[in-house]
C-alpha cells in the first residue's frame, strides 16, 4: 500500500493553451485513460460532510491495473493538501462487492484522459513535479502535484506549485479548488 501526502493544484485551460502545452511538454507522452468510481454512504455532498466521510473513496481503473484509493483532503489558498493512502488490487469484483454489502453506492464517475510528464525546476532541486494535461468530460485542464515533498516544507511546495505554473506560462491566479466532482456535476 502506497501512503504519501499529496499537494497539486489544476488550471483550466483554452483550447489554445491546451494545445501549446501538448506541443511544448506532452510531445512524447502516451494518454492514458483513467475511469474512477467513487464511492458513498450518503446521496449529498452535504451529508457526506456532516458524517466526515473521506472525500474519496475511490477504484481507479487504468488499462488492465486497478487501485484501491482513500483521500482525506483539504484546499488551502487554492491548492489540494491531500493524505493519500492506495492499493493495488487485483480481483476489483471482490471490493465491489464489499463495498455494496456495507452500504456503499457509486456515488459519482468520471473518466479521465491524460497525457503525463515530470518536470524539474533548478530553484527546487529533487522536487519532482508530475504534470498531467487532462480532458474530464469536455474540460480542459492542467494539474501539478508533488508527491514526495523532500525536506521541503508544505509552504515551500505550494510556492514551488505556483511558479512552475508560471515557467509553462499559466498564471496561477487561476487555480481552480474546486473538485472534480464539482466540476462535473455543475457542468451538466
Amino acid at each position: 500500500m502506497r501512503k504519501n501526502k499529496e499537494i497539486e493544484l489544476k488550471i483550466p485551460l483554452s483550447d489554445g493553451e491546451y494545445d501549446e502545452l501538448k506541443k511544448r511538454y506532452f510531445s512524447g507522452a502516451e494518454k492514458v485513460i483513467k475511469k474512477d468510481e467513487y464511492f458513498s454512504r450518503y446521496d449529498t455532498l452535504e451529508e457526506r460532510i456532516k458524517n466526515n466521510e473521506p472525500k474519496v473513496i475511490r477504484i481507479r481503473t487504468e488499462g488492465e491495473e486497478a487501485y484501491f484509493t482513500i483521500k482525506r483532503k483539504s484546499i488551502k489558498n487554492g491548492i489540494e493538501v491531500n493524505e493519500e493512502k492506495e492499493t493495488l488490487i487485483t480481483n476489483p469484483e471482490v471490493l465491489y462487492d464489499f463495498l455494496g454489502l456495507s452500504g456503499y453506492h457509486r456515488w459519482f464517475y468520471k473518466e479521465k484522459k491524460a497525457y503525463g510528464t515530470f518536470y524539474e525546476t533548478k530553484e527546487y532541486p529533487g522536487l519532482k513535479f508530475h504534470m498531467e494535461l487532462v480532458t474530464v468530460n469536455g474540460m480542459k485542464y492542467l494539474e501539478v502535484e508533488v508527491t514526495d515533498t523532500l525536506d521541503y516544507t508544505e509552504a515551500e511546495v505550494t510556492k514551488a506549485l505556483e511558479e512552475v505554473i508560471k515557467e509553462v506560462g499559466l498564471d496561477p491566479v487561476k487555480k481552480d479548488e474546486r473538485s472534480w466532482y464539482e466540476l462535473v456535476t455543475l457542468s451538466k
